[in-house]
């Protein structure tokens, strides 16, 4: 009875040292993996392998890459295990993670970066904003230009860029350095308006032409005067009011189109508005002549910017003749022939009032305009059934009273 039992204590022991020797050589070769390539850093556009020395069955190469993320599969011949980056990866810069895997098991991680390919053609992109400013004052543009490899890469940090702006007889350049892929240079406006053109330089690489358009600056104040024909209030002729021409404080003219707006005053603190536009710095706004005698107060604004001088414009009565006849049993009135401060008819168009009274009441108002110097006015027996009425007769400031009288039924 001993005797089994010493047996079956030796076969125990004799089965355990097997399972051992089994364990052991079932032990992942994590610690014998060797990655061969030893290169850390990888010109953009040429062609990328990671080699591995080692024993693995079903070998993975997890990459992330700023392309995206892919799981490559190797290439095993002998011991040597070999991963071929994809074309599209290799084309593109920045860092590289990658993660070796064993039946989904991580074996040994390790990273690399890819540069900008600089014996490829390098080209520029640039814009320039804003396309316009004011001039002086500080006011700038911001020119900036990123230089990429022939894969549209940024070229690396501290590439030297050359920019240059003209404007006038001045031409000036000034080299840059990349910094954070790009090569910037805020280009000052000048005091005088016009273009300024902006190019810029990177090896043999060449920009296009932009150019910024220096806007005048703000208007300062300014000068008004009139012309007219003459001084008489016919409600006909026009008076013209002019700016002087309107600069910014460097001497620059106005843009064309700028708002001028005319404010007018009359004697019964009426305001009228009139507008104008510059052309070559000047704007002019027209004033019609009132139909009486009047003196206006004329004020013009830029609005929120300048203002100019204030004008006082007198417009003189024309005293003109009028003369008046009946018809049709009092009851049609023709006024006119109506004559102007030179004896001429009085322009088509002026307003004729005659105002109807009866017993001193005012009980209606009838306006006419001129024709041929002429206005025609009813006075029909269904509205009007008094039998006497009296009426005045206003036109250009001159009033005429005319005593009562009797009317037909």
């Amino acid at each position: 009875m001993k005797q089994k039992i010493h047996i079956l204590i030796l076969n125990c022991i004799i089965f355990g040292l097997v399972a051992i020797t089994m364990v052991a050589t079932k032990t992942p070769t994590k610690k014998t993996l060797t990655c061969l390539t030893k290169q850390e850093q990888f010109v953009a556009g040429t062609p990328i392998s990671i080699f591995f020395k080692g024993n693995l069955q079903t070998p993975r190469l997890f990459l992330i890459h700023s392309f995206g993320k892919t799981i490559l599969d190797g290439q095993i011949k002998n011991d040597t295990i070999q991963f071929t980056i994809p074309v599209s990866y290799t084309k593109k810069t920045g860092l590289v993670s990658w993660f070796l895997l064993e039946n989904k098991e991580e074996i040994v991680k390790g990273s690399f970066s890819i540069i900008p390919n600089n014996t490829t053609r390098t080209h520029l992109e640039s814009y320039l904003g804003p396309p316009s400013t004011l001039a002086g004052d500080n006011h700038f543009v911001m020119f900036v230009t990123i230089p990429t490899d022939d894969f549209d890469n940024p070229k690396a940090s501290n590439t030297a860029v050359a920019i240059q702006h003209q404007f006038l007889k001045s031409i000036e350049k000034e080299t840059v350095k990349t910094k954070n892929f790009i090569a910037w240079k805020n280009v000052q406006a000048p005091e005088k308006s016009g273009t300024v053109l902006i190019a810029s330089q990177c090896h043999d690489a060449l920009s296009k032409e932009f150019d910024a358009v220096i806007y005048p600056s703000i208007a300062t104040d300014f000068n008004i005067s009139y012309t007219r024909n003459h001084e008489f209030a016919d409600g006909n002729q026009i008076t013209i009011i002019s700016t002087s021409p309107i600069k910014d404080k460097f001497g620059n003219m106005v843009s064309n189109g700028t708002l001028v707006s005319f404010l007018i005053t009359n004697n019964q603190n009426m305001i009228l508005k009139t507008f104008g536009t510059t052309i070559n710095g000047i704007a002019e706004g027209q004033i019609l002549h009132p139909e009486q005698e009047n003196e206006y107060t004329v004020t013009a604004y830029i609005n929120g910017i300048s203002k100019s001088n204030s004008l006082q414009i007198k417009y003189l009565p024309i005293t003109p003749t009028i003369t008046y006849s009946f018809s049709n049993g009092n009851r049609t009135i023709l006024v006119g022939p109506i004559k102007s401060f030179m004896d001429q008819l009085v322009p088509d168009g002026i307003k004729v009032n005659v105002n109807v009274y009866h017993d001193e009441k005012l009980i209606a108002q009838l306006t006419e305009n001129s024709n041929r110097g002429m206005a025609k006015f009813q006075l029909p027996s269904e509205f009007y059934t008094e039998k006497t009425y009296s009426i005045t007769i206003e036109s250009l400031g001159k009033t005429i009273k005319i005593n009562p009288f009797n009317v037909s039924n």
